[in-house]
């Protein structure tokens, strides 16, 4: 596996858009365009029974109410959304598999908060998750040696996993981050540019502010 350097948040932040920090506090057009923003993701992802808009700053966010997992959005970019996922037997109910995805500059993040009734493991969670990366991907390598994640002050380490792998003839490197919270399990994906540092940075970050409590932690830094 490979091992993991944890960079302090503010030395990451230069690499955390769509939330990195500002020189100058946003302004009421910035705030109202953000949650407008937020508005429209959870509207047109026919999530308003399960998410709400608690958008204060210049970051469009939505927070998913049975979890706590707040998503966070790059303001005006259409390809934001939420997901639900199918209810199957023995699985979730309706709205306690969910998930939201945006661009972080050139990285796909899709966050996930899932509760399972069978209550599984972190350990069983990841590896499924790395199973997947191999049936979905072609030529998946484990990235070896260092690879930069940030982390929050307080949080738990997360379980971490990293590969450069193809896909549609395309080499990519994919990051998967998970733990379990409170009977969640919170996970987050990230795709980016092959043998680039970013994925992690990104998928690491996206995933330290969405956990609950993630977010008061990051605006407290700031």
């Amino acid at each position: 596996m490979a091992m993991i350097r944890i960079f302090a948040l503010l030395a990451a932040l230069a690499f955390a858009a769509p939330v990195a920090a500002q020189d100058a506090p946003p302004t009421a057009e910035q705030i109202a365009a953000a949650k407008a923003h937020a508005d429209d993701v959870i509207a047109r992802s026919d999530a308003g029974a399960f998410f709400v808009n608690v958008t204060t700053t210049e970051v469009p966010q939505a927070k998913h109410t049975g979890s706590g997992m707040v998503c966070v959005f790059a303001t005006g970019d259409q390809r934001d959304s939420i997901s639900f996922y199918p209810v199957v037997e023995g699985g979730p109910p309706h709205g306690d598999d969910v998930s939201c995805a945006s661009w972080w500059e050139t990285t796909f993040i899709s966050m996930f908060a899932t509760r399972y009734p069978q209550a599984y493991p972190a350990d069983d969670m990841i590896s499924s998750a790395v199973a997947d990366i191999h049936r979905s991907w072609q030529n998946v390598v484990p990235v070896e040696g260092e690879f930069p994640v940030v982390s929050l002050q307080g949080q738990e380490e997360p379980l971490i996993a990293a590969f450069d792998a193809e896909i549609q003839g395309q080499t990519r490197r994919t990051v998967v981050v998970l733990r379990n919270i409170d009977g969640w399990t919170f996970k987050a994906r990230a795709t980016g540019d092959a043998q680039s540092p970013e994925a992690t940075k990104m998928g690491t970050l996206a995933f330290a502010v969405s956990i609950p409590g993630g977010w008061e932690i990051f605006q407290a830094a700031r």
